[in-house]
């Protein structure tokens, strides 16, 4: 083989190798750029998607803050209203109070004459005041007067009664003292009438009671005993035989004859005023109602 041969031999080996070099350079970079390419679409996909995702996200934003916006627009025009409506109702306070001013004035004039007649007033209420005191005290003087008159005339009443029914009563003794004495006439019993002497009507008067003596029925017998229980006895000058006047209230309801006398109580015997009349506890008992001894 020649040299050119040889030469040509191995120009051939070098563009072989070159060609093999070029071939895995291009090989190479091929591969680099699909994978290249794939990550460029990925990442391309994920801008894609963050892209709608914020655009979803600025368009909400924009329809809120659109809303938003219509809300203050309303709110705009709604405080215009209401500035315009202050204006006018402005307006109208200051036509009233020129008003009220002119008002005012003819005001002050007439309170300072409703003061005056108020004055006048006062003073013909304080004459009224104490003419009312005086009226009242007089009332009062009146009333007490009155209550005693009324009080004098109950004592009245209740005396008065309290001597008819002994009056009755010493009408009906005076009657049974009659008919017995009738009897002992009859009988020759009366003296010197030859027979034995009379027996005495009474074993002897009792002591007479203080006026003026006052008490209560503490208790009161079974029905039918006509026998009551008084809180005053003997240490109130009391002994048996003395006669109380039983009274409630204004009502005279009888008397009551001591049959049993203690120091601090005593025992009587009920006589009715009138039919159906009963003695109760609580009722009062007087000795008498006039400055007299019974």
């Amino acid at each position: 083989m020649t040299l050119f041969g040889k030469l040509l031999v191995f120009l051939n080996l070098v563009f072989s190798v070159v060609t093999g070099a070029l071939i895995v350079f291009v090989f190479t970079t091929r591969a680099n750029w699909v994978a290249a390419y794939n990550d460029a679409s990925a990442k391309v996909k994920t801008a894609e998607s963050a892209y709608k995702a914020e655009k979803n996200a600025h368009d909400n934003d924009l329809r809120q803050k659109d809303a938003e916006s219509a809300g203050y627009k309303e709110q705009v025009k709604q405080l215009t209203t209401a500035v315009e409506t202050a204006q006018q109702e402005a307006r109208s306070a200051r036509e009233l109070a020129t008003k009220n001013e002119g008002l005012n004035a003819g005001a002050n004039a007439q309170q300072q004459k409703v003061q005056t007649e108020l004055a006048q007033i006062r003073e013909e209420r304080d004459g009224l005041v104490k003419q009312q005191d005086e009226l009242r005290k007089r009332i009062v003087s009146i009333q007490q007067e009155l209550d005693k008159q009324v009080e004098k005339a109950v004592l009245a009443d209740l005396r008065a009664r309290n001597m008819e029914q002994k009056a009755n009563n010493l009408l009906r003794q005076v009657e049974e003292l009659t008919v017995r004495n009738r009897e002992l006439e009859s009988s020759g019993l009366v003296p010197g009438g030859g027979g034995t002497p009379a027996p005495s009507l009474v074993d002897g008067a009792p002591k007479s009671a203080p006026p003026g003596v006052r008490g209560k029925v503490t208790y009161v017998g079974t029905t039918g005993t006509k026998l009551a229980q008084i809180d005053i006895g003997s240490d109130s000058g009391l002994s048996r035989g003395n006669t109380l006047i039983v009274y409630r209230g204004n009502e005279w309801v009888g008397d009551l004859t001591l049959t049993d006398v203690n120091p601090k109580v005593a025992v009587g015997k009920f006589t009715p005023a009138k039919r159906g009349a009963e003695i109760k506890k609580d009722d009062l008992v007087i000795t008498s109602f006039t400055g007299s001894q019974q």
